[in-house]
């Protein structure tokens, strides 16, 4: 077993303002067991949108889209729609 990595969330955990996490379900620098972990600590609100299949970049396996008929581009375009909701919420 490796050596496990510290956490780097006093940045996060410190954050007063709302957050959106946006994650690529093969993200191997965050985990979102990890992400989860630290959301929970963290007392700014805070939401999550998930890609999936993504990794850190939110680039989608082409067995996904093959799977899904969801290519990068609408998956990429589901992204800003959830940025895009969530700042429209933050601004209310």
């Amino acid at each position: 077993m490796g050596k496990a990595r510290k956490v780097r969330d006093e940045v996060l955990l410190a954050l007063e303002t709302p957050v959106l996490f946006v994650q690529g379900t093969r993200d191997r620098l965050c985990p979102l067991e990890t992400l989860g972990e630290v959301r929970a600590r963290m007392s700014a609100p805070n939401e999550l949108f998930v890609v999936e299949t993504g990794d850190h970049s939110l680039q989608v396996t082409k067995t996904h889209t093959k799977q899904t008929g969801v290519t990068q581009a609408e998956s990429d375009a589901a992204v800003l729609a959830a940025i895009e909701a969530f700042l429209a919420q933050a601004a209310e």
